[in-house]
């Protein structure tokens, strides 16, 4: 930082600088300290490093927490106490961070094995770190020793809270994250029930508080395509909301939105309409939700194939948000939005019974919306592998509806949207050619998607 005409320079360098001053002055003073004070310096210089490591972590700049990190253990080593556990800790988690996976997986079994020895196998202090190697072994694709470890913290979890305890939630997050990478998705849906079943038990059936757990699994359903289990979890949120607020009450409107949505897709939103537009006849809607809620409508009117009343209400909800705040209007209607867009199946999505693995293939699709919502001039940037689904996504993207972008509040066409999709594909063998045509035929005419599992 320098003046120049009365003009702080406050550029990345020059600040920098000023912090390696600091940290060098810091430094010096340590080192005069230890002239005077030579039993405390060690612990004082380690107190410095700590404090930088946590501020480096704070902000982010995990490489330059990883020299502190490490500085702390080295000078902790000379002591007669050693290093402690949590520095340890602190370190793998940098070492994670950084896709250090190998070296953070020996410096969080030393910390466990530290934990292990000072506290028992079943201690309290074990269920972080094991959580964290879990969530290290999932972002280096190692899911079984993931799904060990974490289910190592779970058991601890319930032996010390209960065994339907909540908190153990973001434990069964990862656990499913797990089996979802080893293809276990009958296993995942049952964590996702058990996360569920724990906040009922403990909380009760109509108590509010279940309703983010209602909400969470209805989203993982949404997510796994399972489209009627996810109406079901929003419509007992719905319920719930009823119960404590009234029918009537504006609250209700981001669930209404989120069952408008599946039901869009299902083919069977006139009712959900209908309870949409009684809850905008509250004068006291904000204006936020009142557009968030018309644009929802607008949706629905582009699916009916009545792009003059959905017109009407885009530009409704574009107004209604300008007048709070033009950019966030601009950003809700800045690009096309899928409305009912169905990805066709794949042989592993239609649940052909096989013990063969899958793997992940991907398709990138470019193509023009119009005002009216509608896809046209659709072709395939990439695909893989090749020629195996093309045909059935174009067709599916020609029959799906879009809400088109606004400009100005008026619907506008857009040229060259991308959309990428991801699809499970099996793992062919030598011996599975004769399979090939065969997988091929079944993709070119896709049936409507079943309610079963998916990632």
């Amino acid at each position: 930082m320098k003046r120049n005409n009365n003009r702080i320079d406050f550029r990345p360098a020059t600040i920098w600088r000023i912090g390696l001053c600091i940290v060098c002055a810091a430094t010096i003073d340590l080192r005069a300290q230890q002239q005077l004070e030579p039993e405390n310096a060690p612990l004082d210089e380690i107190a410095v490093l700590r404090s930088a490591r946590d501020n480096l972590v704070a902000a982010q700049d995990f490489v330059g927490a990883r020299g502190p990190a490490e500085r702390v253990i080295s000078s902790l080593e000379e002591t007669p106490e050693g290093p402690l556990a949590n520095d340890i800790l602190h370190l793998a988690r940098i070492q994670a961070e950084l896709k250090e996976f190998d070296a953070a997986e020996t410096t969080f079994l030393r910390a466990i094995e530290m934990l292990e020895t000072s506290g028992g196998e079943y201690s309290t202090a074990l269920i972080a770190p094991y959580h964290a190697l879990g969530r290290t072994y999932i972002n280096s694709r190692r899911f079984p020793e993931a799904v060990a470890v974490l289910e190592q913290a779970q058991h601890i979890s319930q032996r010390s809270a209960g065994l339907f305890n909540v908190e153990q939630s973001d434990i069964i997050d990862d656990m499913t994250m797990a089996h979802l990478g080893v293809g276990n998705t009958m296993e995942a849906r049952s964590l996702q029930l058990q996360r569920l079943d724990n906040a009922v038990r403990r909380f009760g059936v109509d108590d509010p508080r279940v309703i983010p757990f209602h909400n969470h699994l209805g989203d993982y359903y949404d997510r796994s395509r399972l489209r009627l289990s996810a109406r079901e979890q929003y419509a007992k949120v719905l319920s719930i909301q009823e119960q404590v607020s009234g029918a009537d009450d504006p609250s209700l409107l981001p669930t209404v939105r989120k069952i408008m949505q599946i039901d869009l897709l299902l083919g069977r939103s006139e009712e959900t309409r209908a309870r949409l537009d009684e809850l905008l006849a509250n004068a006291e809607v904000d204006a936020t939700e009142r557009a968030l809620s018309l644009a929802v409508l607008g949706d629905w009117a582009i699916v009916q194939e009545d792009p003059a009343l959905a017109r009407q209400y885009y530009l409704d909800a574009y107004l209604e948000l300008e007048r709070q705040d033009s950019t966030q209007a601009e950003e809700l209607f800045a690009k096309p939005t899928m409305i009912d867009f169905i990805p066709p199946l794949s042989p592993v999505d239609r649940g052909t019974r096989s013990r063969r693995p899958y793997a992940w293939g991907s398709i990138v699709l470019e193509f023009d919306v119009s005002a009216d919502g509608r896809a046209s001039q659709v072709r395939t940037v990439s695909a893989n592998p090749p020629d195996l689904l093309d045909t059935a996504y174009s067709r599916r993207i020609r029959e799906a509806h879009f809400r088109p972008k606004l400009v100005g509040g008026e619907p506008a066409a857009t040229s060259d949207v991308q959309l990428t999709h991801y699809v499970r594909l099996y793992v062919r063998n030598d011996d599975d050619e004769d399979k090939e045509e065969e997988e091929k035929a079944e993709s070119a005419e896709p049936e409507a998607a079943p309610e079963r599992e998916e990632e």
